[in-house]
């Protein structure tokens, strides 16, 4: 408003405008005033308005708003309402950014008047109510509720979910003879449940369930809180098996710390391995820990969903302490109307980023996704990518009443499956290649026998293990006995030694003082010192002023052969060059085991440590692992050095190899990157890192990084074309020994190497039969929704149109996408109906030219263009195929139609 100098603020309601409802004429015989504050909220902040509701029509107000784009939050004499922009506005930032209400309500508040003269009296109360009930509103509405005859009352357990439509639905995507398919065909049709727990989801004591019950208890994501909570408190004494040795801090210390003032310590769910969908029924609080009772529950309240699969994998990270005793607790705790079939059969694999922390005891390769028959490149990670994407709402949930929590995160499960529903439109078929040796035809025939042997054994798996390498080399511990029986068998047949020391002990304990020499500097870094003061003031009292360590202790290595022959008596090389032998295979073990405590360590340390005092704490541990490498490292080298001069070059050589700083990592990590080469000059000094040398593409000095690199999608992380480290695969040298020994190392990177062909072989398969699955379910949700339209008949004829243009609406919707997902497969698809116009009926609903393809010839080389594809398991988690970078319409096209008096088409609302 213009004062007469400047522009002054002002609101339409003081400049005299009325809005008058239910009539687009603008004028009512019978016009009704609204409060004389009426509150409206929108998008560009708070305002008064002056309405006027009809009085000359039997229309409530509450139905009088909503058809104006406005809803009320309360619905007998309502004073405050907010737009249908402003909600549907609110709940997308809310599920993009995780924005909190709170925030956004202060944008509103600011935006009005940013001064804070003149803030309107707070609604932040008002807004809460409307935006929860917009959101089960609207998940209800798109559930097709509306159209039922029963409406919100009838809503089942799990029916506003959002399934997946990659998974197997009998009597939908799946064909009538599934059941009966050959043993080779069943993976195609099973289902992959990965269960996990998140203790970053708290709820503190704030309100209660009598004040806050919520309003969709069960019926999409969360579980119906009556039935799980009275099982959690009938196994409140159960004693979980012991769970050490997962490498899990959350696990180990669940029920130790950060409990207090919380209702809930975090949620457990359980998701689709394939398409990483939180599946319905499956959210669970969880009290103080991550207790069996509460994961054993979640999963049974899922499999209502999934009681005709056959097949079910489960993948958990801790599934090797909680398969110890499932069939038993299922059979005796768990309520009969969620016992899952007898027929179906569970395999448990433990996620590929969790394996590697967990302890290795016997068989314990049977846990591995690698190795399971069936999965074929899933990783199992998919939670950890759900939970990374939902922990920003830890802060706002956690000051939540229990219903409210529930809803909001029932919304926001549902905008994840609805991304991925939507985005399942590209995939990656990747063909990968075997690694090849050149191997006698009797062992891949015995081998092949042993791996199908073990993958057909039930769990716990007791047939014989060809992923596991059973320890042959000669330890230091082992030559000393061998040595010493040697003697003493020397002895007996009459010889005589020169010193009652004999020549192996007389060895050994040279190899201990070149060992303690080193110690020296250690506990006495001042002798060297006071040895050179000594010399100034007394010359001659010291006999050598040289370093300890530097000093030659005059071993037959330290010898050339010819002067060994004159110096040393018969056999004492002999003796020695077994000792170093021995003392490579030692250096080398200690190696490998300094490797798997740091691979856990540093997981332990970027998983659980938090802060600048426990970070330096966990560092200064991880230094000391780094420096007892370092220091196996240079024995090894020393000792191989010593048996290079002892033996000569020969074939040892392929076994114990040069140690370089590059071999040095764990079975986990790929092959070090080249380093990048730079331009001299580029580099200042102060900024040249730590270990970069232009000249040299290897630099084995002393520093030896024992960390993880950063890597790119296309350097590959994962295990797919993984090339281990020959330290891991040391085959002990004997001219003596028989070729078992050499075969048994052979026959489990064979074994693995085929198990990674399979899978890769396997995941073509399933992608294509996903694709299938996945078509066929969007044209069956899309005669789903026409089949709604005149499920439910009203007198209203404005309101039944409005019913049968919103199922229309959806029905496209579902048909739009399948046109979508039909143009990004249309290569693989061609293939398949190829198959089926040739064969009448496809007998195997995988097989393509792909397969062939893929065919593994383990004669052959890995083809090194191939080895530079983007093959790493990284891809797996970043582009599944629920995911996607095409752009696709935004949460449900049905949002654009709040105008409509459709919109919220129910007599129950």
């Amino acid at each position: 408003e213009w004062t007469g100098l400047y522009f002054v603020k002002s609101s339409l309601k003081d400049l005299g405008l009325r809005v008058q409802l239910n009539h687009l004429s603008m004028k009512c015989s019978k016009p009704e005033p609204s409060h004389s504050h009426f509150v409206v909220l929108h998008t560009n902040g708070i305002h008064e308005v002056a309405i006027d509701f009809c009085g000359c029509r039997p229309i409530s107000k509450l139905r009088q708003l909503l058809r104006r784009g406005l809803f009320p939050s309360s619905q007998d004499n309502p004073r405050t309402c907010a737009t249908f922009t402003l909600l549907k506005q609110l709940q997308m930032l809310s599920l993009t950014s995780k924005c909190a209400t709170y925030d956004y309500y202060r944008m509103l508040e600011r935006l009005t008047d940013n001064r804070g003269a003149e803030m309107p009296k707070s609604k932040y109360r008002s807004l809460l109510r409307m935006i929860l009930q917009w959101r089960h509103l609207k998940m209800l509405k798109r559930a097709g509720r509306g159209h039922d005859p029963t409406g919100v009352n009838g809503t089942k357990e799990g029916e506003l979910a959002l399934a997946c439509p990659s998974c197997p639905h009998p009597g939908i995507n799946l064909p009538d003879n599934w059941r009966i398919v050959s043993d080779e065909e069943k993976f195609l049709y099973f289902v992959l449940l990965c269960i996990d727990a998140n203790f970053r989801l708290k709820n503190q004591l704030v309100s209660n369930y009598s004040v806050d019950p919520g309003l969709g208890n069960g019926m999409s994501y969360t579980i119906e809180r009556g039935g799980f909570e009275k099982y959690v408190k009938s196994r409140a004494d159960d004693k979980d098996e012991e769970k050490k040795g997962c490498g899990l801090q959350a696990v180990d210390q669940a029920n130790t710390k950060y409990s207090k003032g919380l209702r809930y310590t975090g949620v457990t769910a359980v998701s689709c391995g394939r398409s990483e969908m939180v599946t319905p029924c499956s959210v669970g609080n969880l009290v103080k820990g991550e207790k069996y009772a509460f994961s054993d529950y979640s999963m049974a309240s899922t499999l209502r969903f999934y009681f005709a699969a056959l097949f079910l994998v489960v993948s958990y990270d801790i599934v090797c302490r909680w398969f110890i005793n499932f069939a038993r607790r299922v059979k005796d705790h768990w309520p009969e109307s969620l016992k899952p079939s007898p027929q179906t059969r569970f395999f448990p694999v433990i996620p590929k980023l969790h394996y590697k922390s967990h302890k290795k005891t016997k068989n314990h390769e049977q846990f591995s996704f690698n190795l399971c028959p069936g999965v074929g490149l899933s990783d199992g990670e998919g939670p950890e990518r759900i939970w990374s994407a939902h922990n920003p709402l830890g802060n706002s949930t956690k000051t939540m009443g229990p219903g409210s929590r529930h809803d909001v995160l029932d919304d926001h499960f549902g905008f994840w499956n609805y991304e991925k529903y939507t985005g399942m439109g590209r995939v990656f078929l990747t063909i990968y290649t075997s690694f090849t040796a050149s191997l006698k035809p009797e062992d891949v025939a015995r081998w092949s026998k042993m791996c199908e042997d073990w993958e057909k054994d039930v769990f716990p798996k007791s047939a014989e293990n060809p992923y596991h390498v059973q320890g042959t080399e000669i330890t230091q511990e082992k030559a000393r006995i061998e040595l010493d029986e040697q003697e003493k068998q020397e002895k007996a047949n009459g010889r005589n030694f020169l010193h009652e020391i004999t020549p192996s002990l007389f060895l050994i304990k040279g190899l201990e003082l070149e060992d303690s020499q080193t110690i020296q500097a250690i506990y006495m870094p001042g002798l060297l010192q006071h040895l050179q003061n000594q010399e100034r003031v007394k010359p001659g009292s010291t006999t050598d002023s040289e370093k300890s360590e530097d000093m030659y202790l005059w071993l037959p290595s330290s010898l050339s052969k010819a002067d060994r022959d004159i110096v040393c008596i018969a056999g004492l090389s002999a003796s020695e060059e077994k000792l170093r032998t021995a003392q490579c295979h030692d250096t080398l073990s200690g190696v490998c085991d300094t490797l798997r405590l740091k691979s856990r360590m540093v997981d332990f340390k970027n998983k659980n440590v938090r802060g600048q005092r426990d970070g330096l704490r966990s560092r200064e541990v991880i230094n000391r692992i780094h420096n007892r490498a370092r220091k196996f490292a240079a024995q090894y080298r020393a000792a191989r050095v010593a048996k290079l001069s002892l033996t000569g070059p020969g074939p040892w050589e392929k076994s114990l190899r040069v140690l370089l700083d590059s071999d040095i990592r764990s079975p986990q990590d790929p092959e070090r990157l080249k380093p990048h080469k730079r331009r001299r000059g580029t580099w200042e000094d102060s900024e040249k890192p730590s270990g970069m040398d232009v000249e040299e593409e290897e630099d084995n000095g002393e520093e030896i990084n024992l960390f993880a690199e950063r890597r790119t999608k296309r350097q590959g992380t994962g295990k797919t074309r993984l090339t281990i480290s020959w330290i891991w695969t040391v085959i002990p040298y004997d001219e003596d020994s028989d070729d078992q020994k050499v075969a048994d190392i052979m026959r489990a990177e064979w074994s693995e190497s085929r198990a990674r062909v399979r899978r890769a072989i396997e995941e073509v398969r399933l992608l294509r039969e996903e694709m299938r699955r996945t078509l066929a379910y969007l044209d069956w949700k899309a005669g789903w929704w026409i089949s709604r339209q005149t499920l439910k008949s009203v007198e209203d004829v404005v309101l039944m149109e409005g019913l049968k243009a919103y199922c229309f609406d959806q029905s496209a919707h579902q048909l739009a996408l399948k046109d979508l997902f039909q143009g990004i497969w249309r290569r693989p698809l061609d293939v398949l109906i190829a198959e089926d116009d040739s064969d009448g009926k496809s007998d195997d609903s995988g097989g393509s030219d792909i397969d062939d393809k893929i065919d593994v010839d383990m004669d052959s080389d890995m083809d090194s263009d191939a080895s530079e594809d983007t093959d790493s398991d990284d891809e797996q988690d970043n582009e599944k195929p629920g995911q996607t970078s095409e752009p696709y319409p935004e949460y449900h096209s049905d949002v654009e139609m709040y105008n409509v008096e459709d919109d919220f088409a129910s007599s129950d609302y």
